[in-house]
């Protein structure tokens, strides 16, 4: 199995290797989070999305779901990455 350092719990972990559909922050994710951390933020998704009601038809809806990922996962936004 392949590994990754992780960003998030700071360990080298199993690499993930299913599809995301995170489009451009897809790359991101699985350079810099293990497969257990990933499965972590899977389950705190839904408590996210749960407690804030959100409504994942409307851009705004998704927008919050991607910043609380980012957040959750300690990775920095994309306008934020060095170019």
């Amino acid at each position: 199995m392949a590994q990754v350092p992780c960003i998030r719990c700071g360990n080298q972990g199993e690499a993930i290797t299913e599809p995301l559909f995170l489009g451009k922050l897809e790359t991101q994710v699985k350079a810099n989070i293990c497969a257990p951390c990933w499965a972590e933020w899977v389950k705190m998704r839904v408590m996210v999305i749960n407690e804030y009601h959100v409504n994942l038809g409307e851009e705004s809806g998704r927008a919050l779901v991607r910043e609380q990922m980012l957040n959750f996962l300690k990775l920095s936004k994309p306008e934020q990455q060095p170019q």
